[in-house]
């Protein structure tokens, strides 16, 4: 090579050299669980629809604000565009015709009915069928537009559609296939902006950018979901800088994060209520008297203040005091331990001493709390409990099980109580009584005002409606509430476009940059 080649050669080099480098944009979420599956409609627990954000898509998503915002859909029907008919009995929606799963197939109507289908199956395990199953028709009116038809008005449905859990699922993989057996549980085919490529179980999932997404690319190359259930480890991530997002930050580390330069506590907006389920078909907590005991004989401003934070305050009403259908004047359960210790009199379970554990025909009082294991935040709030319950005489019992174990535990009615939260939407579908009902609530009075909401067009109205059942249930306490649950996340300053939302936190990753 002639000399002065040689010399434009190095030359180009060490320009090439000196140009920055694009690296490759990943986001690292650290979660406290494992999801159960990715398969949509089959597992309840949050961590598991935000794994399924990344990867599948809903009719409908909630925004920051509040609102409804398109999603599959092209746009959100109202009375204004003709998608909600004018008795608000019809929603008919239109499909964005761009829409492709990552295999290339459009998304269609085909996949809305089939995943209908799916959710109201009752032969498949599906933890809860909200609004769907009251859908009277719902047909194709073409490949994209779907015509859904109540058999009354109905206020629900969009709440429904945007669930966190209410993603769109392809028929053309799906259909005539064993769903319980099927191995999209763990390797999912969806119509997001990311695909699962790696789960190594009880550590991590990794998710690439699908390059030929429908809509806009995502910025970012991957996202990984770290399972780290402890603090503890979680502070050595946060402390060496390894992780973007720490998801379902505990309360009391709150302190912790704000020291850190590098991070910053973000409030999650939420609706959701720390709450001990209580089995009311239980031989014991079958009766009123032993729930309203054992609400008074919890000082739950203590566990707000020590275990939660101090960001929130105990209320007994069923949708906590952000929602614009909270009833703030409902029965209230303060902390009261003699009048704990006198329903259980009446109720007939007595103690021979002060410090003896109460019985009743030979049977101690005894009562087993369900908790997911490594969770230790909200072990600490079940031992609190346990100390308030043994100064009234009731012995309490921990069972710690896995994550994707809880909800069919629940589900079957196969525990006395459990510890955890639950949660609602803007426009409550009312999910917990209606849907899961894990606690096994009974009270026609009570149903019967849900049902009157979820046809009742006058906001006002239905309000009415959400108040006088919030006071039927806080005289019945079929659930335990302990307080409205303040949500956080720990961010790292450098990701761009966090913006969490009542139903996910992940539900723009897309958007994300760092």
């Amino acid at each position: 090579m002639p000399r002065n080649h040689t010399f434009l050669a190095a030359l180009l080099a060490a320009f090439t050299l000196s140009l920055p480098v694009a690296h490759a944009q990943t986001a690292t979420v650290v979660v406290p669980q494992e999801p159960g599956s990715l398969l949509p409609h089959f597992d309840l627990l949050s961590i598991a629809h935000e794994a399924q954000d990344l990867v599948f898509e809903r009719l409908f998503v909630i925004g920051p604000d509040g609102n409804y915002l398109p999603e599959l859909a092209a746009e959100v029907p109202t009375l204004e565009n003709g998608g909600l008919s004018p008795d608000g009995t019809t929603y008919t929606i239109r499909l964005r015709p761009e829409a492709r799963w990552h295999d290339g197939t459009p998304v269609t109507a085909r996949d809305v009915i089939f995943t209908w289908r799916v959710i109201t199956d009752p032969d498949l395990p599906i933890p809860t069928r909200t609004v769907w199953q009251d859908i009277d028709a719902i047909e194709a009116a073409d490949d994209h537009t779907v015509v859904i038809t109540f058999p009354g008005p109905n206020v629900t449905f969009l709440g429904a559609a945007a669930f966190a859990g209410a993603y769109v699922l392809p028929a053309h993989l799906l259909e005539g296939s064993d769903l319980n057996a099927s191995p999209f549980h763990r390797q999912p085919v969806g119509s997001g902006p990311f695909r699962l490529v790696e789960w190594q179980a009880g550590t991590l999932l990794r998710f690439e950018r699908v390059d030929d997404y429908w809509g806009e690319n995502a910025e970012l190359d991957r996202v990984v979901l770290r399972v780290v259930p402890g603090a503890e480890a979680q502070r050595s991530l946060l402390e060496r800088g390894e992780v973007d997002l720490v998801l379902q930050l505990a309360m009391t580390e709150l302190p912790f994060v704000n020291a850190l330069a590098d991070y910053e506590a973000v409030p999650v907006p939420t609706f959701a209520n720390w709450q001990v389920w209580l089995n009311n078909e239980d031989p014991i907590l079958a009766d009123v008297r032993v729930r309203q005991a054992l609400v008074y004989a919890i000082d739950r401003e203590l566990i707000a203040d020590a275990l939660l934070g101090g960001l929130t305050e105990p209320s007994d009403a069923a949708l906590p005091p952000s929602h614009w259908a909270h009833a703030d004047d409902v029965r209230s359960y303060p902390f009261d331990p003699e009048a704990a210790e006198q329903l259980l009199d009446e109720a007939g379970w007595t103690r021979p001493t002060p410090t003896a554990v109460r019985t009743r025909d030979g049977a101690e009082l005894e009562i087993e709390i369900i908790n997911i294991a490594g969770q230790a935040d909200r072990l600490q709030v079940i031992q609190a409990i346990q100390s308030f319950w043994r100064d009234v005489g009731v012995r309490a019992e921990v069972r710690s099980i896995d994550a994707a174990s809880f909800p069919p535990t629940l589900g079957a009615g196969e525990y006395q109580a459990a510890y955890g939260f639950f949660g609602e939407q803007q426009e409550p579908t009312w999910n917990l009584w209606l849907g899961t009902n894990w606690q096994r609530y009974d009270n026609p009075e009570a149903f019967e005002l849900l049902e009157r909401y979820s046809v009742t067009i006058d906001r006002d109205e239905r309000r009415e409606l959400a108040v006088a059942f919030q006071h039927l249930v806080a005289e019945d306490v079929p659930v335990l509430f302990i307080a409205p649950r303040p949500l956080l996340a720990a961010a790292t300053t450098d990701l761009e476009g966090y913006a969490p939302t009542t139903a996910t936190s992940l539900w723009n990753a897309a958007r994300w940059r760092k």
